[in-house]
C-alpha cells in the first residue's frame, strides 16, 4: 500500500490533538520560543488576534514527543509533499493542496457547508461558550437530545442535564452523569482533570507496541486515543452543542481526508480549487452487510450439549472476525487504511471511499471473493453484500446528511433482496460429493451435518470424543475453546510462521488467526506479516488494554470456580448416572473451563432451608433484545446531524452492549451464570438459568434507561423463552426470536415472557405482583391448587379482554369466560386460608381478592408472575 495514504490519514487523525494538549495546561508545557516562532505558521488572524491556538499545540505535540511516535513522522523524506507536522497542524491556515485536503475533511466531518464554516469561525469568539470556559465544558450526551418527532432541545448548555465524566474509558465511565457540580465546574478542578488525563495518556503512549510497523502502530494508537479522548468534547468554544467527542471527530476527519486525497490523486486534480469544491461527487459511501447471521450462529446440527456451547461461542466470534476482516480486505483493495471504516458493529460496516473506477472495481472484486468463500462452505445460507452511494461534500452538511443516510439505507435494503447471484451460484453445489473421504471415521461432519469431514481435522484433540469434523466446525470449536483462555488474538498473513494451533481454513483464504498468542510478536510485526494484534479481554477491574489494540468482540462466558465443586444441584433430578458423572467431571476450577449449558440450567434450581433439597425447574432462559427503531433514530433523531455525530452515537450505542454488559455479567454475583452468545451494535443474545435471565432483563432495561438519560424516544425491546437444556440450538433461537417479534408488534419499549408481551413499566408492576403471590405462598394463605387456578383465571381474563375488543361477531359459546369473577369468588372461599380461622381468614381472603383487579388490568399477562412462581416452586 502507498505509505502516503498513512501519512495523510494519521496527520488528519492528529489534526486536533492540540485541543487535548492545550487543555492539559501544566501537564504539557510549550516554550514561549516555540509559540512565538510558529504562531504565524499555524494560527490564522481574526480582528488582529491569533485564533485556533490548538493548531499550534498540535504542532507542539508532534514536535515535543517525537521519541514516542514512529520516527518517520519527523523525517522530511517520509511520503510526498508537506512535512507531517505541517499536514497535521496546518488545517486552519492551509496553504498547500495536501493541507487543504485535511482542512476540508475537518469541515465536512463537522457537517459545515462553505458559508457555515466561515460564519462559525467569526461567531465563536463572541457567542456561545465563552473562551474562558472552554476547559470547564464537558461532553454532552447525544442520547439526551434525540427526538425522532422533532421536539429537540434548545442549542445551549443550560438545556442539557447530563455530562460525561472526563476520565478514561471504562465500563462504568461510559454512563453520563446528572450532577450539578459537573455542570458548574470551577476552573481549577476542570484543569486538574485534563492534566491528569493527558499525563496518563502520555504514559500509556510510551508503552504502545510496534512503533516500527506504522499500520499496526496506527491501529494501536487509535485504540489508545479512544480510551482517553472518547469523553473529550471536540468543540468547546462558540455557538456549539459539545456532544461530539474529540476521538470520533478525529477519526471521521481522517476517513474523509483519505478519500479526498485518493479521489484527487487518481483523477489528477490535486489542486486547491478542485479540493475545496463542495459539489463534486468525490465520495463513495460503502456499506458491508453479512447476511444470514442467525443461520450462521444457530446452524442445525447438534443440541445444547458441551460441544454445542463451544460451537455457538466460536460461530458468534467468527461473525465478528468475518465482518472485521471483510472491511479490512475492502480497504486494502481500495488503498485505504483501517481508519476509513467509520462504523462497524453487529456484522455491518461503513467505509468512506473515493469515488473512482478503481474503488468500484475493488468493491466488486472483494464481494465476489468473499461470497465465493462463503458459498463453498455455507452453501448459500450466509452471504455478504457491498452497496454504495455517491456523495459530495454538500451531502455531509447538516441540512442534507439525513437524506444521504436514507439513500444509503435504501440501497443497502435493495442489496439485501439480491444478496445471492443465482446466475453464478444457483443449482447444485459443484464438486460437493467429491469432497467426501470414505477413510474417515465419520464421512459427514458430526457437528454441522452439512459439510464433509476433513482429513486435516481427523482426530484433532479439540474434537473430544468426535473423531471427525469439517475444517469450519473444527475452527469454530478451536475459537470457542480458546476464547475463554486467551486475552490476545493475532491475525496474520497465511504464510506467517506463528507457533501453536491456528485455523485449518484461513478466513477468505487470506487471513490466518491464532488464539494461542504468547509474547509481543515483534519479529512478525517487523516483517509486515502481523496484520492485526488485538486484546479482547475485559478484566473485572474494568481497565482496558492500552499497549495494543483493544477490541470489544468477546462477551462474557461463565467458567467453573471452586464453589462449583460443592454444588449439590448437580446431583438432583432424574438424570442418568452417565450424565451426572459428566456434569461432575466437567467441573475443573482453575483450568478456564466454561460451564456447560446443562450445568447452567441446573443453576436455576433454588436452595431451601433443607440440605440437599431444592425447588424449581432446571431450564435455560434465552434473552434476545435490540434497540427500537434505531434506523429512525439515526436518520431523524438528531437536530444537527453530521458524520462525526453519527460516529459518536454509533460507538456509544455499541459500547453499552459490548463493554458494559459483559462487565456487569462478570462482576455481579446474581448474573455470573449468564452466557453471552453475542452482544454488540444494538442487540444481544444471552443464555442463562431461566430465572436469572428474567431478573437480568429488568436490570438490562433499567441500565439502558440510565445510559440514554431516561429519554423515552430511545428504548429497548426484549423477548425471553424458557427451554429444556437439551433442546436443539435452532429451536431455542427460533423461540427467542418469536418472543422478540411479539414485543416489537406490541410497540416499542416492550418485553415478552411466557408468550405475553407487555410494556417494561407493566413488567415492573408484575414483578410486584409476583412478590405478593410469593408472600401468600410463604405465609401460607394460598396453596398450590390455588396457584394453578390463578393461571386458569389469567387465561379467562385474557379471553374477556379479547371479546371486549370485538365490536361484532361474538358467538354465545364464547361468553363463558365472562363469568370468571363469580367463579373466582367461589374458588377464593374454597382455597384461601384453610388453616386460618375467624378474622385471620377473612383478612386473608380480602388480601387475595386483590387478584381480581390484577386480572382485570393485566389479563393474560398475569401468566408472567404466576408462571414464575409455579416454575420456581415446583
Amino acid at each position: 500500500m502507498d505509505m502516503n495514504i498513512y501519512k495523510i490519514a494519521i496527520a488528519a487523525f492528529l489534526h486536533d490533538i492540540g485541543k487535548f494538549a492545550e487543555r492539559a495546561g501544566a501537564a504539557f508545557n510549550v516554550s514561549p520560543d516555540f509559540i512565538s516562532g510558529n504562531m504565524d505558521l499555524y494560527q490564522p488572524h481574526f480582528q488582529e488576534q491569533y485564533t485556533h491556538k490548538h493548531a499550534l499545540y498540535t504542532a507542539a505535540f508532534i514536535d515535543h514527543i517525537e521519541k514516542l511516535l514512529p520516527r518517520e513522522f519527523n523525517r522530511d523524506e517520509w511520503g510526498l509533499g508537506d512535512s507531517f507536522i505541517n499536514l497535521a497542524a496546518g488545517h486552519h491556515k492551509p496553504e498547500t493542496p495536501l493541507q487543504w485536503v485535511i482542512a476540508m475533511a475537518d469541515r465536512v466531518s463537522s457537517g459545515f457547508d462553505r458559508d457555515e464554516f466561515e460564519n462559525y469561525n467569526k461567531e465563536k469568539s463572541d457567542k456561545g461558550i465563552a473562551f474562558r470556559d472552554y476547559k470547564k465544558t464537558r461532553l454532552l450526551t447525544i442520547f439526551e437530545g434525540i427526538s425522532p418527532d422533532g421536539n429537540w432541545k434548545e442549542d445551549n448548555l443550560e438545556s442539557y442535564r447530563f455530562r460525561y465524566p472526563l476520565r478514561e474509558l471504562s465500563p462504568e465511565n461510559i454512563f453520563p452523569v446528572d450532577d450539578p457540580e459537573y455542570r458548574k465546574l470551577d476552573g481549577e478542578q476542570a484543569s486538574k482533570e485534563y492534566e491528569e488525563l493527558f499525563f496518563n495518556f502520555i504514559a500509556s503512549l510510551e508503552k504502545l507496541e510496534h512503533r516500527r510497523n506504522i499500520p499496526l502502530w496506527f491501529e494501536h494508537f487509535d485504540s489508545l486515543f479512544m480510551i482517553y479522548a472518547s469523553h473529550i468534547p471536540a468543540a468547546t468554544v462558540g455557538k456549539v452543542v459539545p456532544d461530539v467527542s474529540l476521538y470520533d471527530h478525529s477519526r471521521t476527519t481522517a476517513a474523509l481526508a483519505s478519500a479526498i486525497y485518493l479521489y484527487h490523486l487518481h483523477s489528477n486534480s490535486l489542486e486547491v480549487g478542485k479540493i475545496t469544491d463542495y459539489d463534486n461527487k468525490k465520495f463513495l459511501i460503502v456499506t458491508g452487510d453479512f447476511y444470514g447471521i442467525q443461520n450462521f450462529i444457530f446452524s442445525e446440527g447438534g443440541s445444547t450439549n458441551k460441544a454445542s456451547a463451544k460451537l455457538l461461542r466460536g460461530r458468534s466470534f467468527a461473525v465478528s472476525l468475518l465482518s472485521e476482516l471483510a472491511a479490512d480486505m475492502l480497504c486494502r483493495q481500495i488503498g485505504l487504511t483501517f481508519i476509513s471504516v467509520v462504523l462497524n458493529a453487529a456484522g455491518k460496516f461503513t467505509v468512506i471511499a473515493p469515488n473512482t473506477e478503481k474503488t468500484k472495481d475493488g468493491i466488486k472484486g472483494v464481494e465476489d471473493k468473499i461470497n465465493d468463500w462463503l458459498v463453498s462452505r455455507f452453501f448459500g445460507e450466509s452471504a455478504f453484500g457491498l452497496s454504495y452511494v455517491e456523495a459530495s461534500c454538500n451531502d455531509f452538511t447538516s441540512k442534507k446528511f439525513g437524506e444521504l443516510l436514507e439513500r444509503l439505507a435504501k440501497t443497502s435494503e435493495e442489496k439485501k433482496f439480491n444478496k445471492i447471484d443465482l446466475e453464478k451460484y444457483g443449482g447444485a453445489v459443484h464438486g460437493y460429493l467429491d469432497r467426501f473421504n470414505n477413510n474417515l471415521s465419520s464421512k459427514l461432519c458430526p457437528f454441522c451435518h452439512k459439510r464433509p469431514s476433513s482429513p486435516e481435522a481427523e482426530n484433532d484433540k479439540l474434537l473430544s470424543d468426535k473423531g471427525s469434523a469439517c475444517k469450519v466446525c473444527r475452527d469454530h470449536i478451536y475459537i470457542g475453546t480458546r476464547l475463554v483462555r486467551t486475552s490476545r488474538i493475532a491475525v496474520t498473513t497465511i504464510d506467517a510462521e506463528i507457533p501453536g494451533p491456528k485455523l485449518l481454513d484461513p478466513l477468505f483464504g487470506d487471513y490466518q488467526v491464532s488464539l494461542n498468542v504468547d509474547g509481543k510478536l515483534d519479529k512478525l510485526a517487523e516483517k509486515g506479516v502481523l496484520l492485526k494484534y488485538w486484546d479482547i479481554s475485559l478484566p473485572q477491574n474494568g481497565r482496558i488494554a492500552k499497549d495494543i489494540t483493544a477490541k470489544f468482540v468477546n462477551g462474557y462466558v461463565p467458567k467453573y470456580e471452586q464453589e462449583d465443586n460443592h454444588d449439590e444441584r448437580l446431583l438432583v433430578g432424574p438424570k442418568r448416572e452417565e450424565t451426572i458423572m459428566e456434569l461432575i467431571e466437567a467441573v475443573r476450577p482453575g483450568e478456564e473451563t466454561p460451564k456447560t449449558f446443562l450445568h447452567i440450567a441446573k443453576k436455576a434450581l433454588n436452595h431451601t432451608d433443607k440440605p440437599g433439597r431444592f425447588t424449581g425447574i432446571e431450564a435455560l432462559g434465552i434473552l434476545k433484545a435490540d434497540v427500537d427503531n434505531l434506523g429512525l433514530v439515526f436518520a431523524c433523531g438528531l437536530r444537527h446531524n453530521s458524520l462525526s455525530r453519527l460516529a459518536t452515537l454509533s460507538r456509544q450505542m455499541n459500547h453499552f452492549f459490548c463493554i458494559f454488559l459483559p462487565y456487569a455479567l462478570s462482576t455481579k454475583d446474581e448474573f455470573r451464570d449468564i452466557y453471552t452468545i453475542f452482544a454488540g451494535g444494538d442487540d444481544l443474545f444471552l443464555v442463562g438459568p431461566w430465572n436469572r435471565i428474567v431478573d437480568f432483563s429488568s436490570y438490562l432495561n433499567s441500565s439502558f434507561r440510565s445510559y440514554v438519560c431516561g429519554n423515552d424516544q430511545v428504548t429497548i425491546s426484549a423477548g425471553m423463552s424458557v427451554n429444556r437444556p437439551g433442546e436443539p440450538v435452532p429451536s431455542i433461537a427460533d423461540k427467542s426470536e418469536a418472543a422478540l417479534g411479539k414485543s416489537k408488534r406490541n410497540g416499542r419499549d416492550s418485553v415478552t415472557l411466557f408468550g405475553e408481551p407487555v410494556k417494561w413499566a407493566q413488567f415492573q408492576e408484575l414483578n410486584g405482583v409476583k412478590e405478593a403471590i410469593e408472600a401468600w405462598m410463604d405465609r401460607p394463605i394460598i396453596n398450590n391448587a390455588m396457584l394453578f387456578r390463578l393461571n386458569a383465571f389469567s387465561n379467562l381474563a385474557k379471553q374477556e379482554k379479547y371479546l371486549l375488543s370485538l365490536k361484532e361477531g361474538i358467538d354465545i359459546e364464547e361468553w363463558n369466560c365472562l363469568k370468571w369473577r363469580a367463579t373466582f369468588k367461589y374458588t377464593l372461599a374454597r382455597n384461601v386460608g384453610k388453616n386460618l380461622k375467624g378474622n385471620e381468614r377473612t383478612e386473608a381472603m380480602k388480601e387475595v381478592e386483590k387478584a381480581v383487579d390484577w386480572f382485570a388490568q393485566y389479563g393474560g399477562a398475569m401468566k408472567i408472575p404466576v408462571w414464575q412462581v409455579i416454575y420456581n416452586r415446583r
